[in-house]
């Protein structure tokens, strides 16, 4: 029973194992989420347009996510048996997709202040606990990172909120949804939806 409990956990992490580790200090880790957490307090809390607001939070959410290794997850078995343009069109979709979704849903994220209370290594990456405090409020918004160093740069690989998971969230519906319609009819509704995204205030 053992082993065989042994033998799950490590399926289950073999996804955030496909690259060779980098060494990374937890007081690195903490100041890199630190500095991408006060920044978006920051811009939340600037007397600039929405959209202008907007523009600038993606543009840190950009910056700091691994997007093509997220989007290799999310496709998840499917990436292998896609041919070469349906994966490059996905990895440019979803890029799209990720940094319009939820780069604008930090911009309601005008608090008081930013805090990171833990970093716990876990496999190959780190668990960044942290929480931002409301203007108005004395309830903190916990929001996991997880975070991992390539090419001696660290970058975020998933937001955890509420104990769910983005990447394995989105990795179950887009698998459902290319089940279900194929690839290329998957790829056309993924088009649409950024579009919609872009072009949202």
């Amino acid at each position: 029973m053992k082993k065989f409990i042994t033998l799950a956990i490590v399926i289950l992490l073999l996804p955030f194992q496909a690259f060779a580790n980098e060494e990374m200090s937890k007081e690195e880790v903490k100041k890199f989420v630190e500095n991408i957490g006060n920044s978006i307090v920051g811009i939340a809390n600037e007397k600039i347009s929405e959209t202008k607001k907007r523009e600038k939070i993606i543009a840190i959410v950009d910056a700091a996510i691994d997007a093509d290794w997220i989007a290799r997850f999310v496709l998840g078995k499917n990436y292998k048996t896609a041919n070469d343009e349906q994966r490059t069109k996905f990895i440019k979709l979803y890029h799209d997709f990720m940094v319009n979704t939820y780069g604008p849903k930090f911009k309601n994220y005008d608090g008081r202040k930013f805090t990171v209370s833990d970093v716990t290594e876990q496999s190959s990456f780190d668990i960044v606990k942290a929480e931002f405090l409301p203007r108005n409020s004395d309830i903190a918004i916990s929001v996991d990172f997880r975070v991992k160093k390539r090419n001696g740069k660290l970058a975020i690989l998933d937001f955890i909120a509420e104990g769910i998971s983005l990447i394995e969230t989105q990795r179950s519906e887009f698998n459902s949804a290319i089940a279900q319609d194929g690839m290329d009819k998957f790829l056309e509704n993924l088009s649409e939806r950024v579009k919609k995204l872009k072009s949202a205030t």
